[in-house]
């Protein structure tokens, strides 16, 4: 039995709402426009950043109600909390399955659509385990290109310094 996974964002939205109603909670204004938010977004989104989306046209809702429901929405397996560290906490809101690229560096998350191989995988578990999953990632953790060229500049900048006047000068000869 294969598993649906909604990923257009009228879909995502009323996947958040229901699943906040079959909890047993108030479906507020705020929490709507929160779940909008996040079916909408494309980004891996901290708490802060869905506030900031959010706060510029419905100046009412604060910060602790995004927090909340961005908490429940997890709790609940709605979304998915990728933590990098106290600071670093985004929210995966795309369930289909894919590949997210995260840096460690500047902690941009990129999402990879290519094959990795995880239907397979999420079918050899099933099998094997009898674990049926509703949504499968998997995170590759390094260095973005960006961060990598400036890591190597850093790099050299750094060998340059080290060499004495006296060893460059042999070096040029």
């Amino acid at each position: 039995m294969q598993t649906v996974i909604a990923t257009d964002p009228t879909a995502k939205n009323e996947h958040y709402l229901r699943t906040l109603k079959q909890a047993g909670l108030r479906i507020t204004p705020q929490r709507k426009v929160i779940c909008a938010y996040l079916a909408e977004t494309d980004r891996h989104p901290s708490a802060y950043q869905v506030y900031e989306g959010i706060a510029e046209t419905h100046p009412e809702i604060s910060r602790a109600t995004v927090y909340n429901t961005l908490n429940t929405l997890q709790e609940l397996g709605a979304i998915v909390e990728l933590s990098f560290g106290a600071d670093h906490t985004h929210y995966e809101t795309n369930p289909a399955p894919h590949v997210n690229l995260i840096c460690l560096r500047c902690h941009k998350i990129v999402d990879y659509h290519g094959d990795p191989g995880i239907d397979a995988l999420t079918e050899r578990v099933r099998d094997e385990l009898g674990f049926q999953s509703a949504a499968a990632r998997i995170d590759l953790v390094g260095f973005c290109s960006d961060c990598r060229s400036q890591r190597i500049a850093e790099i050299r900048a750094m060998a340059q310094c080290s060499f004495s006047p006296e060893q460059q000068t042999l070096e040029v000869l």
